[in-house]
C-alpha cells in the first residue's frame, strides 16, 4: 500500500469519527435512557421503583437533552480543531481511544480557557458567559466525542488492517 493511499484512508478514517462521534454519543445516552424508562416500568408494575433506577432514568434523560443541543454548540470545533489535533496525533500513533479523549478534553480546555480569559480582560460580559458555557460543556461532551471518535478510528483501522492482509 502506498504513502498516499495510508493517508487517504487515514484521512476518511478521521472525517468519518469527527463528524459520526456526537451523533454516536447522543445515540448511545437515548439508547440507555430507553432501557432506564422501559426498566422502571417493568418494576413499577411489581413494585414501587427503587431510588437508583429513578436517579439513573433522569441522569439518561438530562445528558440526552444536553447531549442533543451541544452537538450544534459543539461540532464546528471539534471537526475543525478537534480534526487537526486528531490528524497530528493519528499520523504518529495508533489510535488510542482514552488519549483521544484527553487529547479532546486538552484542547478544549485551552481554547476555551484563553477565549474565557481574554473575553473577561476585555470586558466582554455576554462573550464570556458564551465561552464559560462552552468550556463546561466542552470538559463533559470533548472527552466523550473524542473517546467515540478514538473507537471509530480505531475500528476502522481494523477492519482495514485484515482486508489488507
Amino acid at each position: 500500500m502506498t504513502e498516499i493511499t495510508k493517508i487517504q484512508e487515514l484521512n476518511s478514517d478521521i472525517g468519518l469519527a469527527l463528524v459520526a462521534a456526537p451523533f454516536v454519543t447522543w445515540l448511545i445516552l437515548v439508547v440507555l435512557l430507553c432501557i432506564c424508562l422501559c426498566l422502571s416500568a417493568v418494576v413499577e408494575w411489581v413494585l414501587a421503583a427503587p431510588n437508583v433506577l429513578v436517579g439513573a432514568t433522569e441522569f439518561f434523560g438530562s445528558a440526552a437533552f444536553l447531549a442533543f443541543f451541544a452537538i450544534p454548540f459543539g461540532i464546528v470545533q471539534f471537526v475543525l480543531i478537534g480534526g487537526w489535533i486528531l490528524r497530528r496525533y493519528l499520523i504518529r500513533h495508533p489510535a488510542n481511544p482514552v488519549v483521544v479523549a484527553l487529547l479532546a478534553l486538552t484542547t478544549n480546555t485551552i481554547l476555551f480557557g484563553v477565549l474565557v480569559l481574554l473575553s473577561a480582560a476585555l470586558g466582554l460580559n455576554g462573550l464570556n458567559s458564551f465561552m464559560n458555557l462552552c468550556l463546561l460543556m466542552g470538559g463533559i461532551f470533548a472527552p466523550a466525542w473524542g473517546c467515540v471518535a478514538g473507537f471509530l478510528v480505531h475500528y476502522r483501522h481494523q477492519q482495514r488492517s485484515g482486508c489488507h492482509v
